[in-house]
């Protein structure tokens, strides 16, 4: 029997980030297989430029996104429209599937769908995230400890990505299941590069063959962006760091930090494949999408380590490193991903074997009819 799911989250595609391409790809499988799927979200766009969503609706409300644009807080607020809206929504659907437990339109959807006696899941991506400034930190605590809470304790099942927040959830008082279930990751888009095509790539980028080492994501802090360049910076040379994503960079860069700007997910594609490395040196992340992309794409990456990470990269041998947050063990990190022939081919191998949309939908559906 097919079902009417409804996903709520803050962002939509072409806004780039790990919550919309996961929405994205759960939406796109689960409509294949018959489910009529809607997507609520705002129409923030992030300066963006991409994909659209395809195969199932996608529902914007206008809504001011000041504090990501500003602080670097993805954390829009939503016009009053929200609330009728999700009114229809919530009251067509067999399933709510709130992403994001500190979002405006998470909590109301999951306040309406506890009140309409819906099936309601709540997926958090990341818990708690440390802020260097303590402002925002506290103003976090106070959401988590408030709005995190309520929106916890309506969800009958939680989903999440480790055990960091699995412990967390269990904190918040979650009433129903707490499950974990991996991300997968688009094979199709995300592919290792065929015979002659890095080669062109390299040279449309007007890369030599000095390594080029990729960085995509946000340029903010908890990205670990500053981290990156350093590591640039106490590699001397030995590699030029290639920075892929919206945000403002450091006024002041070394010589060895080439700044793309905000790329389509197709041009993101293709610098997976035209590069040596991966490093994301990220924080309070379940498990970052972008590491799943470089992977299958057969590019080695460097992240840091995070004990939230291990159980997705155990197994994964020369084709990742986990390293402290440090500058110089990055570098040095990198250095020998970069020196060794059999990394690129092993994180290819892993990603195959370890990451798949099609066993996460699997899981959703089990998860969505056992309610």
């Amino acid at each position: 029997m097919s079902l009417r799911i409804l996903y709520v989250s803050h962002y939509a595609l072409p806004h780039l980030g790990g919550i919309e391409v996961v929405v994205d790809a759960l939406a796109r499988e689960l409509a294949t297989r018959g489910h009529r799927v809607v997507h609520v979200a705002s129409t923030a766009h992030g300066g963006a430029v991409g994909r659209e969503p395809s195969g199932y609706e996608v529902v914007r409300v206008p809504a001011l996104n000041g504090l990501e644009s500003r602080l670097g807080v993805p954390w829009p607020m939503f016009a009053p429209s929200l609330l009728p809206r999700l009114r229809r929504e919530v009251a067509a659907a067999d399933v709510v599937h709130a992403h994001g437990m500190l979002y405006m339109s998470s909590a109301l959807a999951l306040a309406l769908a506890a009140r309409a006696g819906t099936r309601r899941v709540l997926t958090e991506h990341v818990g708690h995230v440390a802020y260097a400034q303590p402002a925002l930190d506290r103003i976090q605590a106070l959401a988590i400890g408030s709005l995190g809470r309520a929106s916890v304790r309506r969800a009958q099942a939680v989903v999440v990505l480790n055990e960091k927040v699995r412990s967390e959830m269990a904190g918040l008082g979650a009433r129903g299941p707490v499950v974990t279930i991996a991300n997968g990751v688009d094979t199709a888009a995300y592919r290792p590069p065929e015979p002659g095509e890095r080669e062109a790539l390299r040279a449309a980028l007007g890369w030599d063959e000095r390594p080029r080492v990729l960085f995509v994501g946000r340029l903010v802090a908890k990205k670990g962006i500053d981290l990156a360049i350093g590591a640039a910076q106490r590699a001397a040379g030995a590699f030029e760091l290639v920075v892929a994503g919206p945000g403002r960079a450091p006024e002041v860069l070394p010589a060895s930090v080439r700044v793309l700007g905000a790329q389509p997910p197709a041009r993101v594609a293709e610098l997976y494949r035209a590069a040596d490395a991966l490093v994301l040196p990220s924080h309070g992340e379940g498990f970052p999408i972008v590491v799943q992309e470089a992977m299958a794409s057969g590019t080695p990456v460097v992240v840091l380590d995070d004990p939230s990470y291990e159980p997705y990269l155990e197994g994964a041998g020369a084709g990742a490193r986990r390293v402290p947050a440090e500058p110089g063990a990055i570098a040095g990190a990198l250095r020998e991903l970069l020196a060794d022939p059999a990394a690129g081919a092993a994180a290819l191998e892993y990603a195959r074997l370890a990451f798949s949309w099609a066993e996460a939908a699997d899981a959703h559906e089990a998860l969505y009819r056992s309610l």
